[in-house]
């Protein structure tokens, strides 16, 4: 009898504000603006064996600011950007919605995370969700991650309003990604 397959660890990873500076609603590759530890952050948490994913909420799509091929540019200059630091994304969960439009995926839904947890063979108690909002945190908290706060984009307000739940903080995502194991 073989045994089954053991679950492997993943780093759920918000996009603006973690990866890339939130200058709101971005769409066009003139105003992605990734950050410069980047491709090291995500090269290091790839060798720690994590795989990585993307959930964002962007509801920039349904507004008409920008459109999901735009956002998939985006997403392909951010994959080219980190490859050279040996890190792939293993998918990319985008809720295209905004905040009043009834649906079961943008944050804090975390029907995302539970999808990539079934079809990758994931523990989820072995993983994280890194974020600088409330909303990420507790998608995280509901998919039964460990969270991780960041205080680049939004996180230095969410940690002060106090009202979002997490295990750890950093400065950025290189921070998180040397201290998580």
């Amino acid at each position: 009898m073989n045994a089954p397959p053991v679950a492997r660890r993943a780093v759920f990873l918000d996009r603006d504000g973690v990866l890339n500076e939130d200058l709101g609603y971005v769409g066009q590759p003139e105003r992605f603006r990734i950050y410069p530890f980047v491709g090291e952050a995500l090269g290091l948490l790839t060798r720690k064996g994590f795989l990585l994913f993307i959930v964002t909420n962007q509801s920039g799509i349904e507004r008409g600011y920008f459109t999901l091929e735009d956002t998939h540019r985006l997403h392909t200059l951010l994959a080219e950007e980190v490859r050279s630091h040996g890190a792939k994304f293993t998918e990319i969960f985008i809720a295209p919605y905004k905040e009043s439009t009834p649906n079961d995926v943008r944050k804090p839904s975390p029907k995302f995370v539970l999808e990539a947890a079934r079809r990758h063979r994931l523990d989820l108690g072995a993983s994280y969700v890194i974020g600088d909002r409330a909303t990420d945190l507790e998608m995280g908290r509901r998919a039964g991650c460990r969270t991780v706060l960041l205080r680049t984009g939004a996180g230095e307000e969410t940690e002060r309003a106090r009202n979002a739940v997490f295990d750890f903080v950093f400065g950025n995502l290189l921070d998180a990604a040397r201290a998580i194991s």
